[in-house]
């Protein structure tokens, strides 16, 4: 939970002085969410609440604040590489609901990483993703000003699955639509299926495509 606030969505704070800890806080439009982290962290929270007006268009959002400890002065100062050994699907599950996003017609997610380098996006995150059966692929967005913002990407053949699943085990209702819907996993349980009885398992992408427009038509005669 924690280690969200070094890839998802949160802060832990910097130490004001040698001898005091860092706190991790959080906001999100939800309190639903906000509720969830919160139960999640237990006695280590010290305040969850709302602020009535927040930001450019001044809307309300919830908060949350964890008492300072050393414990998370310790993740606060953790490196990457030893911060992802520490993340499990519960980990995965939070930084997609903190950062990614679902393309509800192909399938796909992106993961908001623009936080962090290309270096780091290809070297660290990829191999750590791999772990979960999750092919992640670095892409980067460049703006009209020349500024360049890296996001991972996962494509329906690749792992966006194996996403939905995890998410599953972890639900939020109000991020319903970052998982996939029953009709989806159902047609996706039966490509699994046909693709294994036709010995068609190693199948390219563009073949794994066709079947699976066949089975969704299919669902639709019934």
């Amino acid at each position: 939970m924690l280690l969200t606030g070094k890839f998802g969505d949160g802060y832990i704070t910097k130490p004001k002085t040698e001898t005091s800890n860092s706190y991790y806080t959080t906001n999100c439009k939800f309190e639903e969410y906000i509720n969830f982290k919160a139960n999640l962290l237990g006695d280590l929270v010290s305040k969850v609440g709302v602020i009535e007006k927040n930001g450019f268009n001044q809307t309300p959002i919830n908060v949350l604040n964890t008492h300072s400890t050393e414990a998370i002065t310790k993740i606060g100062k953790m490196s990457i590489e030893d911060a992802l050994t520490l993340i499990d699907e519960l980990g995965v599950a939070l930084w997609f609901y903190d950062d990614g996003s679902l393309h509800k017609t192909k399938l796909f997610y992106n993961l908001n990483t623009q936080a962090f380098s290309e270096e780091i996006n290809r070297d660290l995150f990829v191999p750590f993703f791999e772990k979960f059966n999750i092919i992640a692929k670095p892409t980067i967005e460049r703006k009209k000003d020349g500024r360049e913002f890296w996001y991972l990407r996962i494509s329906k053949y690749e792992g966006a699955f194996e996403i939905s699943n995890i998410l599953n085990k972890y639900p939020v209702k109000c991020y319903n639509y970052k998982v996939w819907s029953p009709e989806t996993i159902q047609n996706w349980s039966k490509l699994q299926e046909r693709l294994k009885s036709t010995g068609k398992i190693n199948c390219s992408t563009k073949m794994k495509s066709m079947i699976l427009k066949e089975i969704e038509q299919e669902s639709c005669k019934i």
